[in-house]
């Protein structure tokens, strides 16, 4: 190991920090921000951004799907402190629900005359017309949206496919029915996005986890039980533990009961027990296939399998997507092996620094080049370089791993010129 990574000192000085996600910030009514059915546009002090509620015990199935949102900002309470997990979400709810949990470009402009029943001046205007602009949710003919109307099951679930652009393999009406006993009332418009949505875990039905219900208007609970699978699609958190309860009600995923099996735990929490080595635990993850590929290419992949203690800030596979075209292709040819094992181990650092440890400052990488760590005072969030710190804190049994939303190149490293 020590021929590949030569070890250097940590420049930074460590403080304590709070865990967050990234997610998009609006600014709306604080009706908009709760959700609240036939909200009235007068009112603005009836929502709490608190992410513990009265209502939700601690034994809640959908716990921590509605901590891990509320955490976030993405979904919250209402002023008497309860958050009404049972209450049906309508579209305008919903598409507030998208804004605040996605970050998409706009794939379609609206015009002029979208949307007869969406005056400028209502609560959620703004997060129709970004749902509908990046493809998330359509209207209905006349040019209606129908804001007020409860949305299905079925409906929320095509709006998360469409919006996340999922696709499906494979036999779906198999897949289907071998997953749902009520698969016949799933309608033929929406076979392939339930398919895809199934093939990618965003699924979740309680209390039968083999009963789909298409035309059920979704409740707030379901909600963000969907959000939370879908932002683990896009590898935003990560996949609640196997002995967390609420695991067994995502289609697809297998509950282990025992261990510590509490259903409040976080995302980025439920993996603090975990014994795979950081290489592993990157391969687990399908956010992470193009680091893997590029690090066993690298010849670097034994190297983050074996003992230690590192820090890894992970690119995704959409940061990696964003590079230069053919980048990536050249990368991994022969003849730039060296730059990209200079690169790879720019992103590793020789100790293991959770976010709690993380400061503004230096850290000087395994390349012998430093990184800038940036933590803002006022929402602890994390940057490294010109990148941000999307899911911190993914444990493993050899250091930790920082998923990032850009790749990092060392100072002064002109890419187009070294790659051959």
């Amino acid at each position: 190991m020590r021929n590949l990574f030569s070890l250097t000192t940590l420049n930074s000085k460590l403080l304590v920090f709070g865990l967050t996600a990234v997610v998009s910030s609006i600014t709306v009514s604080a009706i908009a921000s709760a959700q609240v059915t036939n909200p009235s546009p007068t009112s603005t002090s009836n929502v709490t951004s608190k992410s513990t509620f009265s209502d939700i015990g601690s034994t809640y199935w959908g716990r921590p799907f509605i901590q891990a949102l509320a955490k976030r900002n993405i979904i919250t309470g209402f002023n008497d402190g309860t958050f009404r997990p049972n209450q049906p979400v309508s579209r305008a709810e919903f598409a507030a629900m998208i804004q605040k949990a996605f970050n998409k470009k706009s794939v379609r402009q609206s015009s002029p005359a979208e949307f007869k029943d969406v005056r400028p001046n209502y609560w959620a205007s703004s997060a129709i017309r970004e749902a509908y602009e990046t493809g998330f949710m359509s209207g209905y003919p006349g040019n209606l949206f129908l804001p007020n109307q409860t949305i299905s099951k079925v409906d929320a679930i095509i709006a998360l496919v469409n919006g996340l652009s999922l696709s499906s393999n494979g036999n779906t009406s198999n897949n289907l029915s071998t997953h749902y006993k009520d698969a016949s009332l799933i309608p033929d418009y929406a076979v392939n996005a339930v398919a895809a949505a199934t093939n990618d875990n965003l699924v979740v039905n309680y209390p039968n986890v083999k009963r789909f219900n298409p035309w059920m208007p979704v409740t707030r609970v379901e909600a963000a039980a969907l959000l939370y699978q879908a932002l683990v699609t896009q590898g935003r958190v990560q996949p609640l533990a196997s002995n967390v309860a609420a695991t067994q009600f995502i289609v697809g995923r297998k509950y282990v009961a025992g261990g510590t099996n509490k259903v409040n735990q976080t995302a980025s929490a439920s993996f603090s027990n975990a014994s795979d080595d950081i290489f592993s635990r990157a391969a687990s993850s399908r956010s992470f296939t193009t680091l893997t590929s590029l690090l066993k290419t690298a010849g670097l992949a034994d190297t983050l399998r074996e003992s230690g203690s590192y820090t890894v800030f992970a690119p995704t596979n959409q940061a990696f997507a964003a590079l230069p075209q053919d980048t990536l292709r050249r990368l991994q040819q022969p003849a730039n092996r060296q730059t990209l094992i200079k690169i790879l181990k720019y992103h590793v650092v020789p100790e293991k620094l959770t976010a709690t440890k993380l400061s503004d400052g230096q850290i000087t990488t395994m390349e012998g080049q430093p990184i800038n760590v940036q933590v803002g005072s006022a929402n602890d969030q994390i940057d490294v370089n010109n990148a941000r710190v999307i899911l911190p804190n993914i444990q493993a049994s050899n250091g930790v791993i920082h998923a990032v939303d850009k790749v990092l190149l060392p100072p002064n490293f002109d890419l187009s010129q070294r790659l051959q």
